[in-house]
């Protein structure tokens, strides 16, 4: 009995955790962060050479998983974009949009790591199993996969709203 009483506890302050990192989310990320974020990668995109399998999916593994994940599983993923997809893509460029998007995603990372300390602070399950697969993926890209990360990057911050509170979602999308 006393087992169970324990667990249930636990149980309860894991969901606890997470509601404090969610609303951590809302109210240090707005909707239209998110949405600036987007429609900058927006043009960006419009400007890389067009994608020639548009069906390979460098975060496909983590799409199955995208409603479990968790502000640490953001963290990480901002990271490892930041780490090898946006400092290759971008290394000395000097155009307005690609250093208007580094700005605002230095903020949503700046966010994400506040954000992370107001509770647990482990990847979950799928994160685990998925990162390390994305991120040597991601090491190994020639220029033209870079194109594509940085297209895919989309589905990221789908997934940050997503987490955000759910009436807040319709004004991002």
């Amino acid at each position: 009995m006393r087992i169970v009483t324990l667990l249930a506890l636990c149980t309860v302050l894991c969901c606890a955790l997470d509601q404090k990192q969610e609303e951590c989310l809302n109210l240090h990320i707005t909707p239209p962060m998110i949405k600036d974020i987007m429609e900058t990668s927006e043009l960006i995109q419009k400007d890389l050479p067009r994608d020639n399998a548009p069906f390979h999916r460098i975060l496909g593994k983590l799409r199955k998983c995208s409603k479990k994940l968790n502000v640490p599983d953001f963290k990480r993923i901002l990271e490892i974009y930041d780490e090898h997809v946006f400092q290759n893509l971008w290394k000395n460029n000097t155009y307005q949009l690609p250093k208007l998007f580094m700005d605002s995603f230095a903020r949503l990372k700046d966010m994400m790591e506040i954000c992370e300390t107001k509770g647990k602070q482990t990847l979950s399950q799928c994160a685990r199993e998925n990162l390390k697969t994305i991120e040597d993926k991601l090491k190994m890209l020639q220029p033209n996969g870079l194109y594509k990360a940085q297209s895919e990057f989309r589905s990221v911050l789908v997934w940050i709203s997503n987490t955000m509170d759910k009436s807040r979602t319709h004004e991002i999308h």
